[in-house]
């Protein structure tokens, strides 16, 4: 009898699908044959191809917050085809009546064993939900479907992995505490170092591998854990690792000996968040209690070890402006990381977050309105002054980081721009006022502007006043060319030498034998590609792909050119899968 067949469908990113790769090894072990579907924007015709000449016997949607109404639709379509669906993922876990309009069963959380039950036909339909499904072991990932049907993955020196899953912190831009409270607490699921171990010699035999990216949110939590890793994969993979953590993990006598465990076992570099500059926005709208201390002491043991080191911020958030984006840019300034990467907030219902920014009137959208990446021009009508009134108010009432005050007091939206604001007990503490449309339109434009050369600007000398100057250039000045004089009398003006020698060096690297012969685009601004490793190669690549194309607005520019120089500084400054000259402006 021919196997059952099924279709996962998941959205296309850079980044391959982990829980696909998990359930299309399930699929797997159960005997039924597999097809995966990645869809690219709303284009949905591969899938109903699949569905129409294929003919599964189920489909499986894995749907993110953000791409969820397009989804809806297409499952609407593959339903109207026969053919039953399932719905899991973030926004089945979050969002399960939605998604239970949609498809035969929702699957909320952790499903490897519901899945197993709906190919085992045991499953009836509905929406279907197990506090114990967080200890379910993980299985193996069938890599060689996925890799064969869209090669790029394959043939990308990068993998990536699950070591762990789970998160005790309470970010409130993140639905971890959710899924956490949904669950009656935290429990970090470590997948066995053994399990780990095979998985990466799996892709050893067949598939290029110069580095494993552990997608963890807290790699390493459980220090036993971390030491039977350490010399497991030292000694039976070798392969160097970058992984993600929480600059709390590197505190005190125990997280230098994490630190330590990490670097002997072959870590290359880590990721981690410290989202703003400004403290009071840390400690008060982020729910993220690291004082600049602690942020600059784990930063530097991390780097002191030899490991490269991307720090991720998040700009335009509930009550912050120009001047706390730019304390965040200063903080990066001062630790030099060698990529700092940047996001601009979505703020997601069902999360901490959505709720500080629906009480104070600041989005009164929801997730229908709100896109699937984090680098668009906010949402938000933002705050006057910032941060200012607020902190005052927190301030008189007394309260510590760690009292999650602005989701305890009340709000009275008075006027079109005025939001009163009262202690739990009722009492009016003050109020907080929107920007103007005219000024809430300027200022995000401005954090766009900020967002599209965050991964340069602390490279630069006065690095927050570069990026003052960059934000506030009048429209008309905001050119390429205009970017290119800016940076250069701010240059001129932080009496930074040689600047000649920085231009004679870019052309050396691009092959020509002057600066007279360097593209239009490329001498009139030479600044950004001087702080980045092999800036000449970025500069070549640049011009090769379109970036400087004369039909583009500045802005689709420096899109294009954000978008290609993240993908240069992982390349060849955090993960070091390539090998470059030094930046220009540290010779």
């Amino acid at each position: 009898m021919a196997a059952k067949r099924f279709v996962l469908v998941a959205q296309y990113s850079s980044i391959e699908p982990l829980g696909i790769l998990h359930l299309s090894g399930l699929v797997r072990d159960a005997g039924w044959d597999c097809k995966v579907v990645l869809i690219k924007g709303d284009d949905y015709a591969e899938l109903y191809d699949t569905v129409q000449n294929w003919r599964p016997d189920i489909v499986g949607f894995q749907i993110w917050t953000g791409n969820h109404l397009a989804a809806f639709r297409a499952c609407n379509t593959v339903r109207g085809l026969g053919v039953p669906l399932v719905i899991g993922g973030p926004h089945a876990t979050y969002f399960f009546e939605e998604c239970a309009k949609h498809a035969d069963w929702v699957v909320q959380a952790s499903g490897f064993g519901f899945l197993q039950d709906i190919l085992g036909g045991v499953l009836p339909h509905g929406v279907h939900f197990s506090r114990e499904g967080r200890s379910e072991p993980f299985p193996l990932p069938d890599r060689d479907l996925l890799y064969e049907t869209y090669p790029g993955y394959g043939e990308s020196p990068i993998k990536s992995m699950f070591a762990s899953v789970g998160c005790p912190y309470k970010c409130t831009y993140c639905y971890a505490p959710v899924f956490n409270r949904m669950h009656n607490g935290f429990l970090l699921t470590n997948r066995p170092v053994d399990d780990l171990v095979q998985e990466a010699k799996a892709i050893l035999r067949r598939w290029p591998l110069s580095l494993v990216y552990f997608q963890d949110d807290v790699f390493g939590f459980n220090p036993k854990w971390l030491g039977e890793f350490a010399q497991k994969w030292k000694t039976e993979v070798g392969v160097p690792f970058h992984a993600q953590m929480r600059l709390e993990m590197t505190q005190h006598a125990g997280g230098d000996k994490r630190l330590d465990l990490f670097r002997e076992a072959g870590c290359s570099g880590i990721t981690l968040a410290i989202e703003s500059g400004n403290a009071f926005l840390r400690d008060h709208v982020l729910f993220r209690h690291m004082p600049d201390e602690l942020i600059l002491e784990g930063c530097r043991k991390i780097m002191d070890r030899g490991m490269t080191l991307r720090t991720e911020q998040i700009l335009g958030v509930p009550f912050s402006n120009l001047e706390t984006e730019l304390q965040t840019l200063d903080l990066n300034a001062r630790i030099n990381p060698t990529l700092a990467w940047t996001s601009i907030l979505s703020p997601y219902g069902g999360t901490a977050m959505g709720t500080i920014s629906s009480n104070y009137g600041l989005y009164r959208g929801n997730n229908d309105d709100l896109l699937d990446n984090f680098f668009e021009a906010s949402v938000l009508r933002h705050i006057d002054g910032g941060p200012r009134d607020i902190e005052r108010m927190v301030a008189m009432v007394g309260a510590t980081p760690k009292d999650e005050t602005l989701l305890a007091f009340r709000t009275e939206q008075r006027s079109a721009t005025e939001v009163s604001v009262f202690d739990a007990e009722g009492t009016l503490l003050g109020s907080v006022t929107h920007l103007t449309p005219k000024d809430n339109e300027r200022y995000c434009r401005d954090l766009v502007r900020l967002q599209r050369l965050f991964n340069f600007l602390p490279k630069f000398p006065d690095a927050a006043l570069l990026g003052r100057t960059l934000a506030l250039m009048p429209q008309q000045e905001w050119t390429w060319e205009g970017i290119g004089r800016q940076i250069e009398q701010h240059l001129v003006s932080a009496n930074v030498e040689n600047l000649s020698s920085w231009k004679d060096a870019i052309a050396a690297e691009m092959g020509y034998g002057s600066v007279l012969e360097l593209p239009g685009p490329i001498a009139s601004n030479p600044w950004l590609f001087c702080v980045v490793p092999a800036g000449g190669h970025l500069a070549r690549r640049a011009l090769e792909v379109g970036v400087f194309d004369p039909l583009l607005s500045t802005e689709e520019t420096l899109d294009r050119l954000g978008t290609l120089g993240r993908r240069h500084l992982f390349e060849y400054g955090l993960y070091q899968i390539q090998v470059g000259s030094s930046p220009i402006c540290s010779r």
